[in-house]
């Protein structure tokens, strides 16, 4: 026997190769058991029950997500309604996918079992439920219980959008319409949205109210065409009785999507059917807008929030504090509210900061602790960075060329730079994400909000990310 033949052990090989490719299987179902958990803070939970928790994972390789269940309804409801929402969830864990591929189990036998004694009309009867949920229920945001009128704090700043907001609500008129409310990030627009949302449904039951993103309007205008459903799509957004969009800057530069939201705002509003919409910037301000869809969006009411002044935003974290009965002294909170003064959501995070701080560690609460944890907040708010700052310190900390910034480059050494430094201009400064991604090489917002996405991610696990970043924002601020 040769020497070759004499130390072959076929069976120990053999067993180390299925040993590593069932390791290799269960990291990548437990990668999808995460996703599943991600989506189901962004789902609502009777529809994540439904639809996302049921999928399977079968296997990743070549790009490509299979997913399986034992229902075609499943799949199908999946494919055609959470495709998009699964996918940019799945590319935060698996770098390099490309599509989803589902599947259904075959269970006839078991299905024939099931229903054998059921009446004939049961099965059709489930199907007319589902569909009676597929619309309206479905494509709505997830609203936040706590966004009510009774918990937003109001002054001089956003008395206007408070009050527009309120009107429409009390009287159920088409006094306002459309509505426009624009502000900075953070300022309470969404909060405003979600609390009209909540008091209609409340004092209008029977009113069919859709409250969605501008981002969820362009995905399932987009699934229309790639379903050839684009006469259903138009008749299921006609029917609405109030249509409140999110964050319709996003519409901006989406030519035929703008085109398809002018029609169906007209048809709505020809039907006497109320429109509401937020943004952070006024019709006339968004870019790539459509003149016509412009002059439209101007011709209700237009309000603004203005920039907060001391007193509201002491009353916001007074409130806060009551709400949650947290023991924060109140020269804490005098000091948070002198030094940040942009943006009542990084407001409040601060606030959370610092109980998450005390809860954990046991440090008292006071004005010195708080001027250390919360040092990159407060340097942030006593500089105003640019976003070519930012790409000008990523670059030269990684050794890159400025212009491999705005590159197509996609190699590891340089995407996952240009990822940070999209991260950090959406941490440190107050652009938008379209505005992000214009500075970046023209990119689309969704290609900034993915960088976010991954970033945040890697922070959790990633040390060797996460002391990068750290450095950056300590290189950044020092300048």
């Amino acid at each position: 026997m040769n020497e070759i033949g004499s130390n072959y052990k076929p069976d120990e090989n053999n067993d180390l190769i299925i040993k590593n490719s069932n390791k290799i299987l269960d990291d990548q179902k437990r990668k999808w058991v995460k996703i599943q958990s991600l989506i189901n803070n962004n789902v609502k939970e009777i529809f994540w029950k439904a639809w996302i928790k049921p999928l399977r994972f079968v296997k990743y390789e070549n790009g490509i997500l299979y997913l399986s269940a034992e229902s075609k309804i499943i799949t199908n409801r999946a494919e055609t309604q959470y495709y998009e929402t699964i996918l940019i969830h799945s590319q935060n864990f698996f770098e390099s996918l490309k599509k989803i591929k589902f599947s259904t189990i075959n269970q006839e036998h078991k299905e024939s079992l099931t229903f054998k004694n059921e009446k004939p009309n049961t099965i059709s009867n489930q199907k007319i439920k589902y569909n009676a949920l597929s619309f309206v229920e479905s494509v709505s945001m997830k609203i936040n219980s706590h966004f009510t009128f009774e918990n937003f704090v109001v002054g001089q700043s956003n008395q206007m959008p408070f009050a527009a907001s309120k009107r429409i609500c009390e009287k159920n008129s088409l006094i306002y319409n459309p509505l426009y409310i624009h502000g900075d990030v953070g300022m309470g627009k969404t909060h405003l949205l979600s609390a009209i949302a909540i008091d209609m449904k409340k004092n209008f039951p029977n009113l069919k109210i859709v409250l969605m993103s501008a981002e969820r309007f362009m995905y399932q205008f987009i699934k229309a065409i790639r379903l050839k459903e684009t006469i259903k799509f138009k008749d299921e957004f006609r029917s609405i009785d109030i249509l409140m969009i999110d964050d319709i800057q996003f519409i901006g530069g989406k030519g035929s999507t703008q085109e398809e939201f002018f029609y169906t705002f007209n048809d709505l509003i020809n039907q006497g059917k109320q429109i509401i919409m937020s943004s952070n910037k006024s019709p006339n301000d968004i870019l790539y807008l459509d003149e016509k869809l412009k002059s439209r969006l101007a011709g209700g009411l237009v309000v603004d929030f203005l920039p907060t002044n001391y007193e509201l935003r002491l009353s916001i974290l007074k409130k806060k504090v009551e709400v949650l009965n947290l023991k924060i002294s109140i020269d804490v909170l005098q000091f948070l509210a002198t030094k940040i003064v942009k943006n009542i959501r990084e407001l409040q995070g601060a606030l959370n900061r610092i109980w998450a701080n005390y809860e954990l560690t046991g440090k008292i609460i006071n004005i010195e602790n708080a001027k250390v944890l919360l040092s990159d907040i407060l340097c942030a708010h006593e500089k105003n960075f640019s976003i070519d700052d930012i790409k000008l310190q990523v670059s030269s900390y990684y050794n890159l060329k400025l212009s491999d910034m705005n590159s197509s480059c996609r190699s590891i050494n340089v995407a996952r730079p240009r990822q940070i430094a999209m991260f950090l201009c959406k941490a440190l400064t107050t652009f938008s994400y379209p505005e992000i991604g214009k500075a970046f090489g023209g990119r689309d917002h969704t290609t900034v909000m993915h960088a976010v996405k991954k970033i945040e991610s890697l922070l959790d696990h990633d040390n060797r990310i996460k002391k990068q970043v750290l450095e950056l924002k300590e290189t950044i601020f020092s300048v």
